[in-house]
């Protein structure tokens, strides 16, 4: 058992080899039924499952993330966790992250650029794990990145990252990696110790599911709508959840049922996500980062 009593590491260190990253159970945090109509409004959070599945939570963690987008992971995880910090570059989404979470006393949301230097000073606080779903591949500086989350974790701190390594029109994100050893370098050269990267695909039943009852709707109505049924976008502010907000707020507790539902049907094939360990090529997959100090 390590400090955080939830996870042991094992793994050598960049040559390629596996980083265990080993956990007793998958770990959620628990469904309330006031969720549904409490929580901040959120398309299907089918990232947060990636979290629950691959970061060993305990109630003594102080956790980091990443682009938090409306705030919803962040109002549930925060019962199953000490601190969460927010950071969210664009001041207008920060506001109203904060009236959502309002309510929620050990979140605390900060406006910053992780691309820049200072994110130490501004969150003003050192955490047990970082995590950012769906963000890196939208970042103009990868590397700068790195360097700034390494800057918050002390030795042993973890860092978990998902980020869709597709190259265009696939993916229109500033980020991706067509040799694994760039990626390599900046995790190096940031500081971390140990990784592994990972190829992360839902299973064959929730991914069925998904794309039935899901993507292809969405897909339908943005053809509908003229948008050329695009892939769903990287950043949070161009999702039809957040741009159709106040059309879709009356409708949160609907929607957020219908999410739970599904969630629930999803999982009676098993944990939704499967992952494969990579070598070399890491190109054209959606990957999986998971690092240690």
């Amino acid at each position: 058992m390590n400090s955080l009593g939830e996870a042991t590491w094992a793994g050598r260190t960049i040559a390629g080899a596996e980083l265990g990253w080993r956990m007793d159970a998958a770990q959620r945090p628990s469904f309330r039924l006031s969720d549904i109509w409490k929580a901040p409004l959120h398309d299907l959070p089918i990232r947060d499952e990636i979290l629950y599945q691959f970061l060993p939570l305990s109630p003594r963690m102080r956790l980091l993330e990443i682009g938090p987008g409306s705030g919803f992971t962040a109002f549930r995880l925060a019962r199953h966790v000490k601190h969460l910090t927010l950071v969210e570059k664009a001041a207008s989404s920060l506001a109203q992250l904060k009236k959502a979470l309002q309510g929620v006393g050990n979140v605390k949301a900060v406006c910053a650029d992780v691309c820049k230097p200072g994110l130490a000073v501004a969150v003003g606080a050192q955490f047990d794990a970082v995590y950012a779903l769906d963000v890196f591949g939208s970042l103009p500086d990868p590397g700068a990145c790195l360097k700034n989350l390494a800057s918050v974790l002390p030795r042993g701190g973890r860092l978990l990252l998902q980020f869709r390594n597709y190259p265009l029109p696939k993916n229109s994100g500033a980020t991706h990696f067509r040799k694994r050893e760039d990626l390599d370098r900046l995790l190096e050269e940031a500081g971390f110790e140990r990784w592994a990267v990972y190829a992360l695909t839902l299973n064959p039943y929730a991914g069925f599911l998904y794309r039935a009852i899901h993507e292809s709707p969405l897909r339908l109505f943005r053809r509908l709508r003229g948008q050329g049924g695009q892939d769903r976008p990287l950043v949070y502010d161009h999702t039809w959840a957040f741009q159709n907000r106040g059309r879709l707020e009356p409708f949160k507790a609907f929607l957020h049922g219908a999410w739970t539902g599904l969630f629930g049907v999803m999982r009676l094939g098993g944990e939704c996500f499967d992952r494969s360990l990579l070598g070399a090529k890491i190109f054209n997959y959606n990957l999986l980062v998971l690092a240690r100090r």
